[in-house]
Formats: structure tokens, C-alpha cells, sequence
């Protein structure tokens, strides 16, 4: 199996909790990172939970460098997703499965469930939410699956799904309606591919499904927690942590003692460890020219929005987009 993620470098205290994590619990797994930079970062080297690092320009994204130049960093980062995944499944042909995480996605017991399910099923979606609650209006704005989370099994089922989605981030992931970046193509995907719908409570915990019954802690034991039926807790996904995971918790989860504020309060301090003051800070490497000029966002939308720029198939990043140059610009 493998459990990968894509990152900047700014995120890579995420990315190694995440991946130290996943090897406790599952050190079988292969644990590969791709890396949204023009080179690796000095933090990406030597880390003992990565067994591998790509950086997203050797993917085989044709032409780009333009592709990603109409994007900011989230949905850069987002519309690789597809091409890394289809490139896993090349580059390592002994895997038959692939786990895609985001790094704020931390494991807490192997994923015995997930594997049994693969032989079954080629690709499995995490919905927000597993059960009806009063405010519904959030999957038209998010979307009805999480794609910080899902599962592949090697197929050309799964081959033919990467392929159209990745055709359609290639272009179209925007974080602005009706996109929210990769994840409302999503939801078009089981009428069109064999995708298993992944109710499983225990995975992908979150803060949009804390309200929900089935996701509760009821013990702990040995380091493992478990809800309702004896259903394992398998990882929990820290995303919000800025405000809305800890409003959500005080909201649905009054009761102080209960598993996940300590779990909360170790991942703030495990940040602090894996250098989060150092590495939140490091700007990201596309968001300049090749010559360290910012590229602003009207800039960004003014190429996404020319065609012919695109099609003449130079690189944006050489000097700033609608300048005059000897060639005659772009």
C-alpha cells in the first residue's frame, strides 16, 4: 500500500506528522510526498517517514508550468492530485493500492478496514457526512465527498477515473463556486465510475461531522479508541484548525474529557516539534517570477482567461505576464 499527499514546502510539519503517524501504525506502507516547489526543500530531505518525494513538475503534466500559473497555491497544489496518483500507480507497478491523505490527516490505528474493502472495490470516496443533519446547504458549496481523503485500488476503471478527473482540474479548479477546486467534480463520479461510497465512521473524522453519533469516542484502550459497536477510530482530519475544528468540537463535544482535545492539544505540540514557526513562513516558489518578481492575482486570472497565451506554450514564470518582450511578449 501507499499513503501519499501533496504539500508545499510551507506545509511539510504537516506532511511529516502525517507520515510518521501513517508508518507507526502501518509501517508496511510506502509513504511518498509530492512536493508543489520549484526544487525540494532542504526540510523534505533525509525525513525518516518519507520514502519518497516528487516534486510536482516531474509528474508529466503537459505544458506545466502554464497550467499552474492561472492558480494560487491551494489549487495548485489540488489540481495535481489526479496526475500524482496515476504516476504512483506507474512508477511503483508491485502497489496495488493507493491511499491519498492530506497532511493534516493523522492515523490512529492501521487501516485493516480500508485494505479489505480494496479488494472489492476500485475507488473509494469519503462523504462529509454519513448522516442527515439540519443544514444541508453546505455539500452545494463543498461538495458531497472530502477529497482529502480517498482510496484507489490498481484498475482501469481507476485509471479511466484519474484521467477525467485530472483532465477537468487541468482547467477548471477554481476554489470560487461552482468548483471549490477539485472536489464538486467529484461528486459526479459514482454515475459515472465503479466508486464504493466509504461510510466507514471511524475514517476521516472532521469537524463538518463531529454532530454525528456514530463518530463519537466511547473508550479507550491500549492507545486505541473506539466508538459505538466496538468500530475502530481510525483518523482523524485536523482540518479548521484556525478556528472551526475548535469551534466544532465545543459545539458538539461539550464534555472536556473526551479523547479528542487531548488528541487536539499533542497535534499543536507535535507541530511546534516538526518546525512549523520555520516552515509556515516559507514563501511559495511559483508564486514569483523567474526573476523574483510576485505575480499578483489579477495577473493569475488575466492568464487563465487567454487563451492564446496558453496555447503559444511559453512559460508564464519567464517575465511578467503582458510585458513586451523581444519575442513579442505572450
Amino acid at each position: 500500500m501507499i499513503i501519499c499527499s501533496v504539500t508545499c514546502a510551507d506545509n511539510l510539519h504537516e506532511a511529516k506528522m502525517m507520515a510518521r503517524a501513517a508508518k507507526y501504525h502501518m509501517p508496511y506502507a510506502r509513504v511518498v510526498i509530492c512536493l508543489m516547489e520549484r526544487t525540494i526543500h532542504p526540510a523534505a530531505l533525509n525525513v525518516p517517514w518519507f520514502d519518497d518525494v516528487i516534486l510536482a513538475k516531474d509528474l508529466g503534466i503537459p505544458r506545466f508550468e502554464g497550467s499552474i500559473f492561472k492558480y494560487s497555491l491551494l489549487e495548485g497544489v489540488t489540481s495535481i492530485k489526479p496526475a500524482f496518483l496515476r504516476l504512483l500507480f506507474d512508477r511503483y507497478p508491485e502497489e496495488m493500492n493507493v491511499v491519498f491523505m492530506d497532511t493534516d490527516i493523522i492515523a490512529y490505528a492501521p487501516y485493516d478496514d480500508l485494505l479489505a474493502a480494496l479488494e472489492h472495490h476500485d475507488i473509494l470516496l469519503s462523504p462529509h457526512r454519513i448522516e442527515p443533519n439540519g443544514e444541508p446547504l453546505g455539500y452545494l458549496h463543498h461538495g458531497i465527498f472530502n477529497t482529502g481523503f480517498l482510496a484507489l485500488r490498481r484498475s482501469e476503471e481507476t485509471m479511466r477515473f484519474l484521467e477525467w478527473w485530472g483532465q477537468r482540474l487541468y482547467s477548471y479548479c477554481y476554489y470560487n463556486a461552482p468548483f471549490f477546486v477539485d472536489q464538486k467534480w467529484v461528486d459526479l463520479a459514482p454515475a459515472l465510475f465503479n466508486v464504493k461510497v466509504w461510510k466507514h465512521p471511524g475514517y476521516n473524522v472532521a469537524a463538518w461531522n463531529l454532530h454525528e453519533r456514530c463518530r463519537k469516542i466511547v473508550r479507550e484502550e491500549n492507545g486505541r479508541y473506539w466508538l459505538e459497536n466496538n468500530v475502530p477510530f481510525v483518523c482523524y482530519h485536523y482540518s479548521g484548525l484556525h478556528g472551526m475544528l475548535q469551534y466544532c468540537m465545543n459545539e458538539w463535544i461539550p464534555d472536556r474529557g473526551n479523547p479528542l482535545y487531548r488528541l487536539l492539544q499533542l497535534y499543536l505540540e507535535e507541530m511546534d516539534t516538526m518546525g512549523k514557526e520555520e516552515l509556515s513562513e516559507v514563501p511559495w516558489s511559483y508564486d514569483y517570477y523567474l526573476d523574483g518578481s510576485p505575480i499578483t492575482a489579477e495577473e493569475r486570472k488575466a492568464y487563465g482567461s487567454d487563451v492564446q497565451a496558453f496555447e503559444s506554450g511559453r512559460d508564464p514564470f519567464l517575465s511578467r505576464f503582458g510585458s513586451r518582450e523581444g519575442d513579442g511578449g505572450i
